[in-house]
C-alpha cells in the first residue's frame, strides 16, 4: 500500500473533522460522510494538556480560545461539599515549555469551527449520509455511501463514535461498550458567569460548572445508577431538579433558580470501551471514541481525538506504506488512550464505593502526569 492521495472520514464529529483537516494539511484529499442531517444538541467540552497543542497543529487553536473560556489556573478542579466549603484543592496543571493553555469551548461552536477549516482545505462534508459497504481491492477500497455515491478509497478512518459501526464491520467479535454504573447530566444553564466554580460533591451525585461566552453557565454532573435503565425526559427533569435541591451552596442555589420545566437536560449512560491493541485491517483504522470511549472523569475524550487525528496524519505522512502508519500510530496512541480509558474507569469505581474526592485527586494527578508527555 502506498502513501494515500484520498480517505473516507465516517463521522463528522471532533474525531472525524479533526482527521480531515490533519491529513488534508499533509496532502491527502478527504471526504467526510455524518450520519446526522444536522449535530445532536452538545454541551461543552474541556481541551487541556497535550490536546490543546493539538489544536494548534490543526490551526484553529486561536480561534477556539477566543471563543471558549480559558483555564488559566486549576480553580476549575477545586473540591467542595455541598455547601460550599473547600475539602481539597483541585490536581495541578502540568505545565511545560510553550504549554498551552487549557479551554472549555461549547461543542456546537467547536464543530462549526473545524468543519469551516476543513472546507478551506477542500475537504467535503456530506450530511445526513453513512457508509453502505466497502469492498477491498489492491488499488483500494470500493466504497458505497447510502446516497449512492461509489468510490475508490486508498484509506478509510472510521471515526462513528461509541457505537460505530465501522468497528462493528472491522471486528464484528469484538466486545462491545461496558457500562459504568453512572449517568452523565448536563446542563446549558442560561445567563450570566457564576463564582466559585469547581467541583461539588453532595448526597445525590457531583457537579461543577464554568461559564462560557456566549451567556451560558456549563454545569455536568454524575450520578450513581447501578442498574443501567432508560429513563425519560421527565424522569431526567427530576433527578435533576432532586439533585441540585439537594445542595445549599450558593453557586448552586443560583443555578438551580435558572432551571425551568423546559430546560434541556442531556442525559447519557456513562459507558466505555478500549478496542485491544489493532484498531485497523487492510486499508481502514478506526479513531477517537469507535476505539477508546471513555467516561468523563478526566475531561479527555476530545482530547483524544484530537490527538489521534494529529497523530494519524503525522504516521501518514512519514511512512511509506499505510500498513508501516497504522503500526507507528498504534505504538504511538495505545498506551496513551488506555491511561485515559483505565483511569476514568477506576475513578468512577472509586466515586460508586464513596471515597474521599482527595483519593481521587490523587489519581487524577498521577494521570496527568502521564499525559504531559508529548504524543
Amino acid at each position: 500500500m502506498a502513501h494515500p492521495s484520498n480517505a473516507l472520514i465516517i463521522g463528522g464529529g471532533i474525531a472525524g473533522l479533526s482527521a480531515a483537516i490533519a491529513l488534508s494539511r499533509v496532502g491527502v484529499r478527504c471526504d467526510v460522510v455524518e450520519l446526522a442531517d444536522e449535530a445532536p444538541p452538545g454541551a461543552s467540552v474541556s481541551i487541556s494538556g497535550r490536546a490543546a497543542e493539538a489544536l494548534d497543529e490543526l490551526g484553529v487553536y486561536a480561534e477556539c480560545y477566543a471563543n471558549g473560556t480559558p483555564f488559566t489556573d486549576s480553580s476549575s478542579l477545586t473540591q467542595m461539599d455541598s455547601a460550599g466549603h473547600v475539602t481539597s484543592a483541585g490536581p495541578g496543571l502540568p505545565q511545560w515549555p510553550g504549554a498551552k493553555t487549557a479551554i472549555g469551548i461549547y461543542r456546537p461552536v467547536l464543530l462549526r469551527i473545524l468543519a469551516d477549516a476543513a472546507r478551506g482545505l477542500g475537504v467535503t462534508i456530506r450530511s445526513g449520509v453513512t457508509l453502505v459497504s466497502a469492498d477491498e481491492r489492491a488499488d483500494g477500497s470500493l466504497v458505497t455511501t447510502s446516497d449512492g455515491e461509489q468510490q475508490c478509497y486508498d484509506l478509510v478512518v472510521g471515526a462513528d463514535g461509541i457505537g460505530s459501526t465501522t468497528r462493528s464491520d472491522l471486528f464484528p467479535d469484538a466486545p462491545g461498550p461496558t457500562y459504568s454504573g453512572q449517568i452523565s447530566l448536563r446542563w446549558m444553564a442560561p445567563g450570566p458567569p457564576v463564582a466559585d466554580q469547581g467541583w461539588y460533591h453532595g448526597p445525590v451525585g457531583r457537579l461543577g460548572f464554568y461559564s462560557l461566552p456566549q451567556d451560558l453557565v456549563y454545569l455536568p454532573a454524575v450520578v450513581d445508577a447501578p442498574d443501567r435503565t432508560h429513563l425519560t425526559d421527565d424522569d431526567v427533569h427530576a433527578l435533576f431538579t432532586e439533585l441540585l435541591d439537594s445542595y445549599t451552596a450558593p453557586a448552586v442555589v443560583e443555578l438551580r433558580r435558572r432551571l425551568t420545566p423546559d430546560a434541556e437536560v442531556i442525559c447519557r449512560p456513562f459507558d466505555w470501551i478500549l478496542v485491544p491493541d489493532r484498531w485497523h485491517r487492510g486499508r481502514t483504522i478506526l479513531i477517537g471514541d469507535a476505539a477508546h470511549a471513555t467516561t468523563a472523569h478526566l475531561g479527555q475524550g476530545a482530547g483524544m481525538a484530537l490527538e489521534d487525528a494529529v497523530v494519524l496524519a503525522q504516521c501518514v505522512s512519514t511512512s511509506a506504506t499505510l500498513s508501516e502508519a497504522f503500526e507507528a500510530f498504534m505504538t504511538r496512541r495505545y498506551d496513551r488512550v488506555r491511561t485515559v480509558v483505565e483511569t476514568s474507569v477506576a475513578l468512577s469505581r472509586l466515586e460508586q464505593e464513596g471515597s474521599a474526592p482527595r483519593e481521587n485527586v490523587a489519581v487524577i494527578q498521577t494521570a496527568l502526569q502521564t499525559l504531559a508527555q508529548p504524543y
